[in-house]
């Protein structure tokens, strides 16, 4: 548990302590981003935070590798490292001049492949109870994949919209699959290449570096993470989710802590990352209905919302929040109890559920107040 400790704290106090240089030398060389559009911040902001929060994981988790492990299968650590730094490099450039939609996607569909090529490839399922494993061919598993990091990725990035809420959606899905690996997977070998202490080590490191973004992110924001940190986070999102399912397929109840084995070994996982999914959704269905393109900005996110009750940053971030970390919880309930399929039939029920709920608590109440036309 030492490492798990000291790893979280370097990246903690890398991110603390960079943080602020950084914020004064984007706002020396005016890398701002302006309120207005579809922005609801005012004035201008120093933005490109992701920056540091790479960094912060970067030094933390190669000094826990080098200092407590004797590394091997450097091939696949060092393609690792260079997916995560294409993403890097991408929303770098995005921040600094935008992409076109279409660029952003040939990228992503090429770390994407990149990960698949070194083993991060989603490759089975449960059926209708634990012992139906539909095992998934390679031919298949490559396009789901980069798939699911595509629409993860993205989703990511659209719920960073208000101050401290991308920070606190993300900590929300590393805790929960950080538990996952500690409580389910122990130490376990499935004969993956990256080993459950590596991912455990990246998962405490992420945490640590988020956390101490949000020391400059919460409201008022003094930075923002930027495509540069929202494309960084939601690749480790995906990665760590796809790991996830692959241990929960060859984990047995003896690596348990507890004794049990998850029923479901993929479901539960989209749970943890819930609301960005079943929002993102929501907002495309909606314009897509309306005529225009997916991807066309507009302020029906779900924050936009609450903003517009009357919710400060603040407390739209800390319910959004709450949220998600309730589903988590029923998720993690609902593994144990049933399979894949029938976890999958409940989380679709619920996303109508959802959209209902939004529709009904939220959107009439809000053209109750004069916001109209927000659909």
């Amino acid at each position: 548990m030492g490492i798990y400790i000291t790893t979280f704290l370097v990246s903690l106090v890398l991110v603390l302590l960079l943080m602020p240089p950084f914020i004064r030398l984007m706002i020396k060389y005016r890398v701002l981003d302006k309120a207005g559009g579809r922005k609801i911040h005012t004035g201008y902001t120093a933005h490109m935070g992701g920056v540091v929060i790479f960094l912060g994981f970067v030094i933390s988790v190669t000094t826990m590798i080098f200092a407590y492990f004797n590394p091997h299968n450097f091939s696949y650590l060092i393609s690792f490292a260079f997916s995560l730094l294409i993403m890097i490099l991408v929303g770098i450039r995005d921040d600094m001049n935008s992409l076109g939609p279409w660029t952003k996607l040939l990228f992503e569909i090429a770390v994407g492949l990149l990960f698949c090529h070194i083993g991060i490839t989603i490759t089975s399922i449960t059926g209708f109870s634990s012992e139906q494993i539909i095992n998934i061919p390679e031919w298949l598993s490559y396009p789901i994949t980069i798939f699911f990091f595509i629409v993860v990725v993205n989703s990511y990035n659209l719920i960073d919209g208000i101050d401290g809420q991308a920070g606190m959606q993300a900590l929300n899905t590393f805790l929960f699959i950080f538990l996952f690996f500690i409580l389910q997977v122990g130490k376990a070998d499935i004969g993956t290449p990256i080993s459950a202490t590596f991912v455990e080590i990246c998962l405490v490191a992420i945490m640590g570096a988020t956390i101490g973004f949000l020391r400059y992110n919460w409201q008022k924001a003094k930075i923002f993470m930027g495509d540069t940190g929202s494309l960084f986070i939601g690749t480790l999102i995906t990665i760590f989710i796809v790991l996830a399912m692959k241990y929960n397929a060859g984990v047995t109840a003896d690596d348990s802590v507890f004794g049990l084995k998850m029923k479901a070994s993929v479901a539960p996982f989209l749970g943890y990352f819930y609301l960005p999914f079943a929002d993102t959704l929501r907002v495309f269905i909606s314009r897509i209905r309306k005529g225009k393109s997916p991807f066309s900005p507009d302020k029906t996110h779900i924050h936009h919302f609450f903003i517009r009750l009357g919710y400060s940053h603040q407390r739209c971030t800390l319910t959004t929040f709450t949220i998600s970390f309730c589903i988590s919880i029923i998720s993690t309930i609902l593994a144990f109890l049933v399979s894949d399929l029938v976890f999958i039939i409940i989380i679709i029920l619920s996303w109508f559920l959802y959209v209902k709920m939004v529709h009904i608590m939220i959107v009439r109440r809000v053209k109750s107040m004069g916001g109209g036309g927000i659909l």
